[in-house]
């Protein structure tokens, strides 16, 4: 029935030049029925822009962490899933700071900055990608890495290397000074 009323929805678009605001958290249909989509964690978009950029290069971690759990057949597509650690915290009391910040798989390799604590991000014109909108602090420059455990594992390696280097001396060790017209 779920294909019929898709099919149905796809019809009437095309014949009436329709423009959808789709909810949904089953991601393939997402992907299916969408030009544009927004990832929203904690009532907050952290990502948003094309189906097709979003959902191949994601660059904010936690679209990475959902699109990890959509499962998939074909063999070359086989996405090992990312598993958040911590709770989610409350929608009525978020953290301070960044929404993600308690479950992001990055952000202790990035030495627990600060910023993630304090600032929350602002969703903004991804640098690597224009059409894309992200709100990260660490946005990701790898996205498509990212969708694969042995992916993740080399951006981890990168970004801790990376954040090491950057730690001033006197500072303590692990311190750190974004053909189908419906929208989703």
């Amino acid at each position: 029935i779920q294909s019929q009323v898709l099919n149905l929805l796809a019809e009437l678009r095309e014949e009436k030049g329709l423009t959808y605001l789709f909810i949904s958290h089953n991601l393939d249909v997402v992907g299916y029925f969408s030009d544009r989509v927004a990832v929203m964690y904690l009532g907050t978009v952290v990502e948003m822009g094309p189906v097709e950029q979003v959902f191949k290069k994601p660059q904010h971690p936690y679209t990475v962490a959902l699109l990890s759990a959509v499962p998939k057949i074909e063999a070359h597509d086989v996405k090992d899933r990312l598993i958040l650690a911590g709770e989610i915290p409350s929608p009525i009391n978020p953290p301070s700071g960044c929404r993600f910040r308690t479950r992001c798989w990055l952000r202790e390799q990035l030495g627990n900055p600060d910023r993630c604590t304090t600032e929350e991000p602002k969703l903004a014109a991804s640098p690597r990608s224009p059409d894309v909108s992200v709100a990260c602090h660490f946005p990701l420059e790898n996205g498509l890495a990212s969708t694969t455990a042995k992916g993740r594992q080399a951006i981890k390696v990168k970004t801790k290397a990376a954040s090491t280097k950057a730690v001033p001396k006197s500072a303590p060790k692990g311190r750190t000074t974004k053909k189908r017209s419906a929208r989703a």
